[in-house]
């Protein structure tokens, strides 16, 4: 930078006006990322012209529109001769790489909601993993747990629902 241009910055003046460009940058992009309200739709106005010729009118929300509000999970119930009852669910475990495991998993149980084709073949995965010499499977089923999810700080408790997405009797070999 020229030597004009860094006494600039560092004079109280050029501190000040840095200071304000960068206040509105941030307001702008704050503003408008607000949810749609009285207070967003009165601030847009007087920083449109602003925003509209810096590009800084974007909305962040396009990454995501519909933010995940409620937790869904794959559970396989194997009932085994004499009523003994195992369950296959996931469980994410190591906090290094049980993101990874978890984003395989979310993606498996996207696949099985779009196409219900799948589910049988995944219920006798299921089955495999979940018994071993000597276990008689007789029964299984696939279920979806949804909760919803609350927002931070609200403790009111959740009411879950199960929905059935198969259930067969298991053929012994």
């Amino acid at each position: 930078m020229s030597a004009p241009g860094v006494r600039f910055e560092r004079s109280a003046a050029g501190e000040c006006v840095i200071s304000v460009l960068v206040c509105l940058v941030v307001l702008i992009g704050v503003v408008w990322n607000l949810p749609a309200s009285y207070l967003q739709r009165s601030l847009v106005e007087p920083l449109r012209p602003v925003a509209e010729s810096t590009g800084l009118q974007q909305k962040w929300n396009m990454y995501a529109p519909e933010p995940t509000s409620v937790r869904k999970t794959l559970e396989v119930r194997v009932t085994m001769a004499g009523q003994r009852e195992k369950t296959w669910t996931f469980r994410p475990g190591d906090p290094v790489i049980g993101s990874f495991r978890w984003y395989r998993w979310q993606k498996l149980k996207e696949q099985l909601i779009r196409n219900p084709d799948a589910i049988p073949e995944f219920a006798h995965w299921a089955i495999r993993e979940l018994t071993g010499p000597g276990d008689r499977p007789k029964h299984v089923e696939v279920l979806m747990r949804s909760e919803p999810l609350r927002p931070p700080g609200d403790d009111r408790p959740t009411v879950s629902t199960v929905q059935t997405l198969y259930v067969s009797d298991v053929r012994t070999r």
